[in-house]
């Protein structure tokens, strides 16, 4: 009897696919026993480039932030909004912890319901996880949120402490249902939209620091663009995320839950807006960033991937609550370095410079030849492939001294 496809080896489902021999030996070469463990029909590992924010200032602490994105400039724009922002990021944090939602239909008495079973759903809840009570997490509370008509959440507030905590919250959901068991419940799953982890970071920054008082000015218009007209508020968030999410990969993190709950949240009084806020206050360019984040430090894939601790280890020895403040830190910079260039007359030439570097890789070049191609590139009004390729074969053929 032939095996399943999720049955075989890596090598096997590489072979099955049919691919050519070149491609099927690059593929298994970059196979690793640890994340073959960590998805189904897993054939290989996908590389992402990682840079750094090399020094930036939060909470008078100095930190080095490691980022994992394929996009070009993204690593240089938030180095130099890191630097813009030499005054230093101020992290503003409440107690933080996760929802988890047990959906109801119809729920009439709920409410009365947790008033008089509330000490057996806690002990229910130390029972299912004893593990995140002895590091001090826990169940923190129980609520009743009145959806629709017919349509009732009873969330579950959960600190999960340093773990992301997505197991964690689940496990102790799933182990009250049968308490819930004569309300029907549809069923339990934690929410992404992270409402009890806002964070606020803020940053002030020097008008000579941007050019001016003038591209100040320029900024906090540019961003009020983004309150008010929902198609410049994507592309403004797109931007700020390019910083975050980079850093929430690297991380080994869920860039994904921190997206969706940060676009919500950018649509929570019904229309969306950018999630960044830049004003001119005494004196300076004063940016604030408030979002629902949740990151962690330990569990899951951060603790299974040696990628991941080994990014954290650039950050240091911090807390989840210290690598949220983090997370936004680098988000703020990204977004005011992206403001920036476009008040500044454009932000198309920097980004284009590392276009180019891929494009010249793409068409050949070798390492010592890619400098002086862009060089070239980055002169001219109409830029492709054979333009590419053809100032390569002319450094190739110029005489070496």
């Amino acid at each position: 009897m032939s095996k399943k496809f999720y049955e075989l080896t890596p090598d096997e489902r590489l072979l099955a696919l049919n691919l050519k021999e070149d491609i099927r030996l690059s593929l298994s070469s970059r196979q690793s026993p640890v994340n073959a463990q960590m998805v189904e029909n897993y054939i290989s590992d996908f590389r992402m480039p990682m840079g750094v924010v090399h020094d930036i200032l939060i909470d008078e602490q100095h930190f080095s932030v490691p980022m994992a994105i394929e996009e070009p400039s993204v690593v240089a724009a938030a180095n130099n909004g890191a630097k813009m922002l030499s005054n230093g990021v101020h992290v503003i944090m409440a107690d933080t912890a996760m929802i988890g939602q047990m959906l109801l239909i119809g729920a009439a008495g709920v409410d009365e319901f947790i008033d008089l079973h509330r000490d057996e759903i806690f002990a229910k809840a130390k029972q299912a996880k004893p593990s995140i009570y002895k590091r001090g997490g826990g169940l923190r509370d129980v609520r009743v949120r009145n959806i629709s008509k017919t349509e009732t959440s009873v969330d579950f507030i959960i600190d999960t402490k340093d773990a992301m905590g997505a197991n964690i919250v689940n496990t102790i959901l799933e182990a009250e249902l049968p308490l819930f068991e004569k309300f029907v419940p549809l069923g339990v799953i934690l929410s992404n939209y992270a409402t009890n982890q806002l964070v606020t970071v803020t940053g002030d920054v020097d008008f000579e620091r941007i050019g001016g008082r003038e591209v100040a000015q320029k900024i906090v218009a540019l961003n009020h663009f983004s309150k008010n007209d929902p198609y410049r508020a994507t592309t403004e968030n797109k931007g700020l995320f390019n910083g975050i999410s980079a850093v929430v990969l690297a991380t080994g993190n869920d860039w994904r839950a921190v997206e969706a709950s940060g676009h919500a949240y950018a649509s929570r009084d019904g229309q969306y807006r950018g999630l960044v806020t830049w004003t001119i206050l005494n004196g300076k360019l004063h940016g604030e960033l408030t979002l629902p984040i949740s990151v962690g430090t330990v569990g899951g894939a951060i603790s299974a991937m040696p990628d991941a601790k080994q990014a954290l280890s650039i950050i240091g020895d911090v807390n989840a609550d210290t690598l949220r403040g983090v997370i936004l830190s680098v988000g703020l910079a990204q977004n005011l370095a992206a403001l920036k260039s476009i008040a500044s007359g454009g932000i198309q030439r920097g980004h284009m410079r590392m276009q180019y570097r891929a494009l010249a890789m793409q068409v050949g070049a070798k390492t010592d030849e890619i400098t002086a191609i862009v060089s070239r590139l980055i002169s001219l009004s109409y830029v492709d492939a054979s333009v590419a390729k053809k100032i390569l074969m002319e450094i190739r053929n110029e005489p070496k001294n």
